[in-house]
């Protein structure tokens, strides 16, 4: 009896023995060996798409002027090439991945795509006269996969995404191209009206890419197929994100964006 009363002291004593080891195993890596685990699967990931990144890029603490998409390729570990919807050509800069309180995405050399969104206002004609739109381009990686890298600005805090860049290389000059014409089919409209079946809600452009119904603000971003919508908005009860364009008919002559069931439009004047 004595003996098996032992044996099983033994026993627990070997079991808690494992429990601490497996504990300890936990913490075997340190915080900066984890830290610097990070920003090198953020880098492998920013480099991992050979197509890019479509960049849903929106200036100022939480979006007040609307968005463009930037067209992102990290084509080395040090070198990024970015077009955009909003102009033509593309350039060629430089970034770096380096640990700060996550992995921060830094684009560190002058890209005019990037930058213009953080010139003082009396270089861009934009927004304040020191702080212009208030565009980040430096990120804190809040989240990096392959479907989709999360990023958040270090100075606006604005949660911004990137996504791929689909199809294959062929298919990406077209994929461009129908960006930028939908970019110039918002970007030049005189203006724009929500209409419900009870209600119709002018509209007046704010600053840059911003609509205006009142003090109330609809910030979107020109898509391939219409808008999106930094967050969902509600009109006349009805929520909505994204809308497709539609093209011009006898009512409408410029055509406008709709959600799914065309219970809301958004017409082009």
């Amino acid at each position: 009896m004595k003996r098996n009363y032992y044996l099983l002291t033994i026993i627990c004593f070997l079991f808690l023995a494992a429990c601490d080891k497996k504990k300890d195993r936990v913490f075997d890596e340190s915080p900066t060996v984890r830290l610097n685990t990070a920003v090198a699967n953020a880098q492998n990931i920013l480099r991992s798409k050979p197509n890019g990144w479509i960049f849903q890029y929106f200036p100022g603490a939480n979006a007040p002027y609307g968005g463009v998409n930037l067209f992102v390729n990290f084509t080395s570990a040090t070198d990024v090439n970015m077009q955009a919807d909003y102009t033509t050509g593309n350039i060629t800069s430089s970034y770096k991945v380096y640990p700060g309180a996550g992995p921060i995405l830094t684009f560190d050399t002058y890209n005019s795509v990037l930058d213009y969104f953080a010139l003082p206002g009396v270089l861009s004609n934009w927004g304040a006269s020191d702080t212009g739109l208030g565009g980040d381009i430096e990120f804190l990686v809040v989240k990096a996969n392959a479907d989709s890298v999360i990023l958040k600005g270090r100075k606006r805090n604005t949660t911004l995404v990137m996504v791929p860049v689909p199809g294959d290389a062929a298919s990406v000059p077209a994929l461009i191209a129908n960006y930028r014409t939908s970019f110039n089919r918002f970007y030049n409209a005189n203006s724009f009206r929500f209409v419900t079946a009870t209600k119709t809600t002018a509209l007046s452009w704010g600053t840059y890419n911003g609509l205006m119904a009142g003090s109330i603000n609809y910030s979107f971003r020109p898509t391939d197929t219409g808008v999106d919508g930094f967050q969902q908005y509600t009109v006349d009860g009805i929520t909505f994100k994204q809308l497709t364009f539609k093209a011009a008919t006898a009512t409408y002559t410029k055509g406008y964006y709709a959600n799914a069931d065309e219970s809301l439009k958004l017409v082009i004047l």
